[in-house]
């Protein structure tokens, strides 16, 4: 437990109390006693062994911590590392006899801390106490309706929020109606709807976050091996002791070259299919092919400048020729 200073400046407040409920009163106590103390969540594990509803109740009773203050409290059962999500869930009310776990009952690490940490940003999840039990019978009601929501694109805090909120009683209401008066469009289909479009955008976005993102690590590791490609060039000509330039201007002069020797070797090292020796005769070609349009754009420009040179000193010869 935290002393009262530690707790000062914090405003949300996760504790794993075991199946201790001394700790509740404990926690109870504390945030009463803390002023920055705006919301705490609270995890008990082993909740199977919790059997007496009236201390369970006592010790929820424990935190009336006023208007200004929020609480939470999710009992789970005994601790497994099952995967989060893998298995839906129930949720009734903790310290009541509905609420009573099996001597058996487990619950994934996991899933119980995504339950206990969401559940504290949901205003459904406000001065509640749970018990989250896992559900494996797939005619349950539960185990359709979690299902379902996870394959229509609901988010984790929607799902745990419709779960809170709506839970079974209005599945099995929908369904009701669905048999007797068959489908009709509602505000609920459409926002289904727009959540998914949402969704759907999100995942194009991310899609294309993860490419550009790759594609930058990709183009500033072939630079990285292009820039030691170059180095090791102009130190092997420095030490044979004809090398003008400096490190940087021989880096810059032979940048094409490294590129595509930090490609190939990229490449190379990725697992890609390369071949060496083709690639260096078709690089070469392209080069000469760029310096021979390169030196034809040279002369080109140099063409024209000395045509418009000959157009002034011819215009200035006429303009003697007229004065005399």
């Amino acid at each position: 437990m935290p002393t009262l200073q530690q707790l000062d400046g914090v405003k949300s407040w996760v504790v794993n109390a075991g199946n201790d409920l001394q700790k509740l009163y404990d926690v109870a106590a504390l945030v009463k006693q803390a002023p920055t103390v705006e919301n705490v969540s609270v995890l008990l594990t082993d909740a199977q062994t919790l059997t007496d509803t009236s201390a369970s109740m006592d010790a929820v009773k424990a935190f009336d911590l006023g208007s200004d203050k929020a609480f939470t409290i999710v009992a789970v059962g005994a601790i497994t590392e099952t995967p989060e999500g893998a298995i839906p869930y129930a949720i009734k009310e903790f310290g009541t006899e509905e609420g009573l776990l099996p001597a058996n009952a487990t619950y994934s690490r996991d899933e119980s801390l995504r339950a206990v940490t969401e559940c504290l940003g949901l205003v459904s999840g406000c001065n509640k106490a749970m018990v989250f039990s896992e559900v494996t019978n797939v005619n349950q009601t539960e185990y359709k309706l979690v299902k379902g929501l996870r394959e229509g694109g609901y988010t984790r805090p929607q799902e745990f929020d419709h779960m809170l909120t709506d839970g079974p009683e209005a599945y099995d209401k929908a369904c009701e109606e669905f048999g007797t008066k068959g489908p009709a469009r509602t505000s609920y289909d459409e926002w289904i709807e727009q959540k998914q479009k949402e969704l759907d955008e999100s995942a194009a976005e991310r899609k294309a976050r993860v490419k550009a993102e790759y594609e930058e690590k990709k183009q500033s590791e072939i630079e990285e091996i292009a820039r030691e490609w170059a180095k090791r060039e102009y130190f092997r000509k420095a030490t044979a002791g004809d090398m003008p330039y400096s490190e940087e201007e021989y880096i810059k002069s032979v940048w094409d070259r490294a590129m595509f020797e930090g490609d190939l070797k990229y490449r190379m090292m990725n697992g890609q299919e390369t071949d060496e020796r083709k690639e260096l005769a078709e690089f070469k070609k392209k080069q000469e092919k760029k310096k021979a349009m390169m030196l034809e754009r040279a002369k080109a420009g140099l063409k024209e400048l000395l045509d418009e040179e000959d157009l002034v000193t011819s215009k200035v010869g006429d303009d003697d020729i007229d004065d005399e």
